[in-house]
Parts: C-alpha cells; structure tokens; sequence
C-alpha cells in the first residue's frame, strides 16, 4: 500500500463538552457523514449507535457524569471504509472481554462494549497514553 492510498480522502474533527445534550447531535453527525460518504443506511445507522454508545460510556465511566470534560471525534473517509476515533482526558477503566457480555444476561445497561463489538467491522481500545482513551472503530462501505 502506498503512502497515499493510506491517506484518508477527507477527514472531519469535532470536539463537544461531555453533556449528555450532545450526544445526538454527534450521532446524527456521524451518520450524515456516513451516509454521505458511501454507507447503505443500514451500515450508517449502526455507526450512529456506536456513536451513542461510545459517548455515553466516555461521558459515565471516564468522567464520571462530569458535563464540562472535551471529546474529540474524528471521522476518517476512505475508499473502502470509514474510520470514527473517539478520545477523551478522563479515566482509564480497563476493558476486557468480559464487558461485552452475553445478551442472555440481560440488564438495562452495560450493552455499550456489546454493541460496539458486534455494530463494528473493526474496533480496539488504545490506553497507551498516561490519561484519557481513543476508541477506534472502522466499518466498510459495502
């Protein structure tokens, strides 16, 4: 592969405070820009739930309901798929298998690891750095 087929075609960056309130915003956002960009409806909308889902976990666990914290979120375009990056400063909670739990063990919360699992072609945790989390997650354009 060469260095500019590696590039992204277009890129988009946002950054929103860690309020509940934004969360649809940054969903319907997403989902724009998928659709936009390739996606059948179906493939855009799982990318608008995993966009809810990656919020409302960064939004309660790495900052604990704090609603003045920043997340970035990133949507990488490519020929053959797009990229979302979310990144917060909060607190690194370990992720491990066990958080994307088997649906038979139902409970009204704690589907969010779950759902970006099974809604991703393609996702991982990065905790390399001394604070924060960046989740990417990649889905192809079919």
């Amino acid at each position: 592969m060469t260095e500019q087929e590696a590039a992204p075609l277009d890129r988009v960056r946002l950054q929103i405070p860690s309020h509940p309130r934004y969360v649809g915003f940054a969903r319907d956002t997403v989902y724009r820009l998928a659709l936009q960009n390739g996606l059948p409806m179906g493939a855009a909308f799982d990318l608008k739930i995993v966009t809810g889902e990656a919020l409302t976990n960064i939004i309660k666990h790495a900052y604990e309901g704090k609603a003045d914290k920043p997340v970035f979120i990133e949507v990488l375009m490519y020929h053959n798929y797009l990229e979302l990056r979310f990144r917060d400063l909060g607190r690194q909670i370990p992720i491990t298998a066990q958080h994307a739990r088997d649906l038979s063990d139902y409970r009204e919360r704690g589907l969010g690891v779950f759902l970006i699992s099974q809604l991703s072609d393609y996702h991982y945790y990065d905790q390399s750095r001394k604070v924060g989390t960046e989740l990417v997650i990649k889905k192809r354009v079919s």
